[in-house]
């Protein structure tokens, strides 16, 4: 390795300017091959997943944002079905109806003389519960039940309405305010569900 040495330091200066840098690209190329290549290899795909992850990311952003829009929709949507299931119960539930009928009528200052419940009429949606009822009062009275009941939760259609005063007696006075006797149908539904209803 000495006698390679000598041999070197006694070229002339650019025969060791020639070989200084075909060893310089000797090495270059070795580190280009051995290192480099390696490094730019793993920074490839090092971007390459950078690239994957963020389209999943805005993939996954977007799939959270119709996910929360679906969901709330759907919440609106139960929000209503859940009133409209007040006003159009799919049960029956004919005796908390009667009783709320009442208590408005008591309410306003009625007296109920009869009420009765008529046969279910189907229809292609719903079914109608007819409720026959014969109230005694005055007209404020009536006008005041009758606002009452279209304040309910509940459907309630008035139907067949007549209003006569009531005759009087002998005994009674003649300065009394007059009373009235309403007859009407009260009539409530509910969801029809199925073709048996």
């Amino acid at each position: 390795m000495n006698e390679q040495i000598a041999k070197l330091l006694k070229l002339k200066t650019p025969a060791k300017i020639g070989i200084t840098a075909a060893v310089a690209v000797a090495i270059c190329g070795l580190y280009y091959v051995g290192f480099y290549t390696d490094v730019d290899d793993g920074i490839s795909r090092a971007k390459a997943a950078q690239v994957s992850a963020k389209q999943e990311r805005e993939s996954y952003e977007r799939r959270k944002t119709e996910y929360l829009a679906y969901r709330n929709e759907l919440t609106l949507l139960q929000e209503k079905q859940r009133e409209i299931l007040r006003a159009l119960p799919k049960e029956q539930d004919i005796p908390s109806f009667i009783s709320s009928i009442q208590e408005q009528a008591e309410l306003a200052g009625l007296e109920v003389l009869t009420l009765n419940i008529d046969e279910e009429i189907p229809e292609q949606l719903y079914v109608k519960i007819p409720v026959k009822m014969e109230v005694r009062g005055n007209y404020h009275a009536i006008t005041r039940f009758f606002k009452s009941v279209s304040e309910l939760r509940r459907i309630v259609n008035v139907e067949e309405l007549a209003m006569n005063p009531e005759k009087l007696n002998s005994e009674v006075e003649s300065d009394a305010p007059v009373k009235l006797r309403a007859r009407f149908i009260a009539a409530t539904f509910r969801y029809k569900e199925g073709k048996g209803g």
